[in-house]
């Protein structure tokens, strides 16, 4: 399924009145699908790193501008949303590793240990970090955090496609 694709199957649960919750864990899911698949493959593959990469980049901006800010700041999330901030760094240096790195072993490597790290923090995040939210966030909060991240989602998927179109040939 192409991302295109994937984000259509979000706008439609959306509008069945999704949470953020309920869509951050439709991203978990695909993201550590696409992990897999590089791990259960035994090879490096770009094509996927590169999906991998595009997706966690839209998911980690997007959970950090519209659900981590609302919830740092409260007692009962502060430590979990700190802890996730350093975890989607260190993400974004085993990325760039991997972007750095021409050995195809070392890229596969690190693309396991990246898919082991996201495993973690998915599982922080869902088994902890959702649960207190819930309790921090109204019902409302959880549908308006939901469209304004769907909308971010849609506007870097279509500025995406937009550079891809317009980028020169090699």
């Amino acid at each position: 399924m192409s991302m295109q694709e994937e984000v259509k199957r979000e706008q439609e649960k959306l509008m069945d009145n999704a949470t953020i919750f309920d869509i951050l864990k439709m991203e978990h899911k695909d993201i550590k699908k696409l992990c897999r698949q590089i791990a259960d493959s035994g090879r490096y593959q770009d094509n996927v790193f590169n999906d991998i990469k595009t997706a966690f980049a839209i998911h980690m901006a997007g959970e950090e501008r519209y659900l981590y800010s609302r919830l740092e700041n409260n007692a009962e999330t502060r430590f979990l949303v700190l802890g996730a901030y350093e975890e989607h760094d260190l993400c974004r240096k085993i990325i760039s590793d991997i972007d750095k790195s021409s050995d195809m072993d070392i890229k596969y490597a690190k693309a396991k240990v990246l898919g082991e790290t996201i495993d973690m923090h998915v599982k922080v995040e869902e088994d902890n970090l959702f649960k207190r939210a819930r309790h921090v966030l109204s019902d409302e909060d959880e549908r308006e955090i939901a469209r304004q991240f769907m909308a971010e989602k849609m506007q870097s998927l279509s500025g995406m496609a937009a550079e891809a179109t317009s980028a020169p040939a090699m």
